[in-house]
């Protein structure tokens, strides 16, 4: 298996779709999210991806296997010492084979080497392999720390 991330600026094309399949993916289980959605201008941020990821601050990334679209993820500043991963996604035939880890590995290298302290993140209870991955990385829960109106997020920081 030929597993690589890169950098997404240039392959929008192909990553566009990932993140419409896992907000997809996020509604069909937690209809809610769609309003959350709406809160986040999810829209616009779908065709202006570099505004909320670009560089320097920020990152977006495609994993492919063997050439192929498998997964993304992103990073977006929200000050000087903390970023947010955001977007984390993993096409249902690529989960296992480690592709969300080597999109973390990334980005949490990236985070470091912008300076980044702290690493935090939102989720949802019905993601529970994604849970599982970043406590085992040693994110810890915290208390909310953006406008989520489901009462069921999950938040998570990680100390770099």
């Amino acid at each position: 298996m030929g597993l690589t991330v890169e950098l997404a600026y240039d392959c929008q094309e192909e990553l566009r779709p990932l993140f419409q399949e896992y907000t997809d993916m996020l509604v069909r289980e937690s209809p809610s999210v769609a309003d959350y959605l709406k809160i986040q201008h999810y829209d616009a941020e779908l065709h202006d991806l570099e505004s909320k990821y670009g560089l320097p601050d920020g990152r977006l990334y495609l994993a492919r296997v063997d050439g192929a679209a498998a997964g993304c993820a992103a990073l977006r500043r929200l000050d000087e010492t903390r970023c947010e991963l955001k977007r984390m996604y993993v096409r249902p035939q690529y989960r296992g084979q480690k592709v969300s880890t080597a999109l973390l590995d990334r980005l949490l290298a990236d985070a470091r080497e912008i300076g980044y302290q702290k690493m935090l993140l939102d989720t949802l209870p019905f993601l529970t392999t994604a849970i599982t991955m970043y406590r085992r990385r040693g994110f810890q829960d915290i208390p909310g720390y953006n406008d989520s109106p489901l009462p069921e997020t999950i938040y998570l920081e990680l100390e770099l």
